[in-house]
């Protein structure tokens, strides 16, 4: 579990902008809340369970600060950090830093794991995001068969390097409406001399759920 002072420090360095001073911080033994002038967070070590990377014999610790200072419906702001066993941090809510760990496929990364990180964090949504893994995942998790059959991830080799696809889902509700659902395809390339890179593009939106059984489908 990481440090409370090297989560403040990733904070700071990563999260904060540059006139952002912290206030206060209030420790606990199981993380910390961090307030500035303008923010709010709480912040700790995730369980490992909590994440499907958590699982990779290489990650040590996982991080994630939550802003705690909006009050909204859905998901709130997250900032998560991967902290690899060998040292360093990888900032997930950067594109760039993503894009790198993105390479880890081609060494067996579970691409489910990677297609987790880039639902939760690019971007952010207060939608209650998915990847779905199973073809009738939607129509058993809300118990209605008129959603979509779903395409399940898949992993290609290719001549110029490895091509994920997979569907996500994102669950949310209109002020005083019924609860919508939104299917995003997503493609990710990882060629042989470089990054990751990834498109996503909506499939479907505005789908209307039963309201009685309208939660995450993960």
């Amino acid at each position: 579990m990481a440090a409370n002072d090297t989560i403040v420090d990733l904070i700071k360095r990563h999260v904060l902008w540059d006139d952002e001073p912290v206030v206060r911080v209030r420790n606990w033994p199981d993380g910390l809340a961090l307030t500035t002038d303008f923010r709010h967070f709480v912040a700790g070590s995730s369980a490992r369970t909590d994440w499907l990377v958590g699982a990779e014999d290489w990650v040590d610790d996982i991080v994630v600060a939550t802003r705690d200072d909006l009050m909204l419906e859905g998901q709130r702001e997250r900032f998560g950090f991967l902290l690899p066993a060998d040292g360093g941090e990888i900032y997930l809510n950067d594109r760039a830093a993503v894009a790198l760990l993105g390479r880890r496929l081609a060494d067996g990364l579970d691409p489910v794991a990677y297609a987790e990180i880039l639902v939760q964090f690019h971007p952010y949504s207060s939608a209650i995001r998915s990847v779905l893994i199973a073809p009738e995942q939607l129509r058993q998790f809300y118990r209605q068969q008129d959603l979509p059959v779903i395409e399940t991830p898949a992993v290609r080799q290719e001549p110029d390097g490895l091509h994920l696809t997979f569907v996500s889902s994102s669950q949310y509700r209109r002020p005083g409406g019924a609860p919508l659902l939104d299917l995003t395809q997503w493609s990710v390339h990882v060629p042989t001399d470089g990054p990751a890179g990834w498109t996503s593009q909506l499939k479907a939106k505005g789908i209307q759920l039963d309201p009685f059984t309208s939660h995450s489908a993960s």
